[in-house]
């Protein structure tokens, strides 16, 4: 017996949604889930009636209508929705969470690394003799073994990097296409990302984003990544980064894989893509970064101020307040902080 959706969710009335909060109370129950992970639950929930009750739906957004608000299936799950996410923001991060945490000098610690050992490599391969290696590939359906682990390596040196320039979503790794949202400004000399509204997550709140500008430094190894190692992983598509084996795109896991295993190897933390971005936030708040400076940041990683300070900072209370703390001990400080030797006798 084929079941399909239709089957699962019948109707769009509030009463369906029963079924939904008892999975959430059961993942409660038995798995001991955390508020994040249920949040993320109900997000993935949601869409799914989205796509359910997309010819139903007759809410029309022009007029300023919030989208599925007359299904009151969908209603019942974003209220469910709204409140995991106000437990969350008052829940404790997760234990598992601070294992993989690095300040943001360790994350360039990481990428230090990464060069240090690819720059070891090209020593290796200037050493053994450039022309040995292509005269092997000229022989040969395939580049050397050296070849191939220095293109390996050269992407992983330059993926870490581009993610401390550009602290974007990992999508944004993985679908770099030259020529069409990988750019070389050659007036600046510079290379830079494009996305248009439909290239990341948030493009339909704020259209087409500014340039992501990479470090000029980093123009020298992407040139040479292009002309001499990309070609070595033998790619099969026009986006920057393959993966080794089959010469595709890069996948999600892919991406999760390089940063993880780089950032463990480099610093015993198996850092993750989504962490990079909330790193960068917290470090910059930890720093004395004008209101200007975090809203331009915020605008350039295509999320508001508020998402900034809610989602992104990882910094405790007690380091949120400490700028606090320290204007009221220096407004109040009396007699230049000598206060006390009056009372000595």
């Amino acid at each position: 017996t084929t079941v399909s959706l239709f089957d699962v969710i019948p109707n769009k009335e509030k009463d369906s949604a029963d079924d939904f909060l008892e999975f959430i109370l059961w993942l409660r129950t038995n798995r001991d889930i955390s508020v994040s992970y249920e949040a993320n639950v109900l997000r993935g929930l949601i869409k799914l009636l989205k796509f359910r009750f997309a010819s139903e739906s007759k809410t029309d957004t022009s007029y300023g209508e919030k989208s599925f608000e007359d299904i009151p299936m969908i209603r019942e799950l974003r209220k469910l929705h709204r409140d995991a996410n106000k437990r969350q923001t008052l829940s404790p991060r997760s234990s598992d969470e601070e294992k993989k945490w690095l300040s943001w000098p360790e994350f360039i610690s990481v990428i230090q690394g990464l060069k240090n050992d690819l720059l070891q490599l090209l020593d290796q391969y200037e050493h053994e003799g450039r022309s040995q290696h292509e005269a092997k590939a000229m022989t040969g359906p395939n580049h050397s073994l050296l070849q191939r682990k220095i293109a390996t390596l050269y992407q992983h040196y330059l993926i870490l990097a581009f993610l401390s320039c550009v602290p974007d979503r990992q999508r944004t790794i993985r679908e770099l296409e030259l020529n069409k949202s990988f750019i070389r400004d050659k007036q600046k000399n510079v290379w830079t990302i494009k996305h248009g509204p439909d290239d990341y997550k948030t493009g339909k709140t704020y259209g087409d984003r500014p340039p992501l500008v990479l470090l000029p430094e980093l123009v020298p190894s992407i040139d040479d990544f292009l002309q001499h190692w990309r070609s070595c992983l033998a790619p099969k598509t026009e986006h920057l980064f393959v993966q080794p084996r089959t010469g595709n795109p890069l996948t999600q896991d892919s991406v999760y894989q390089i940063v993880s295993r780089s950032c463990y190897k480099y610093s015993g933390k198996k850092t993750n893509p989504h962490l990079l971005r909330d790193m960068i936030v917290t470090h910059v708040r930890e720093s004395d970064a004008s209101e200007k400076q975090l809203e331009a940041l915020a605008l350039y990683m295509g999320h508001s101020i508020h998402m900034q300070r809610t989602s992104y900072d990882r910094r405790t209370l007690t380091k949120k307040v400490a700028p606090a703390v320290e204007l009221l001990q220096s407004v109040n400080r009396l007699d230049n902080g000598n206060d006390g030797q009056q009372f000595q006798r």
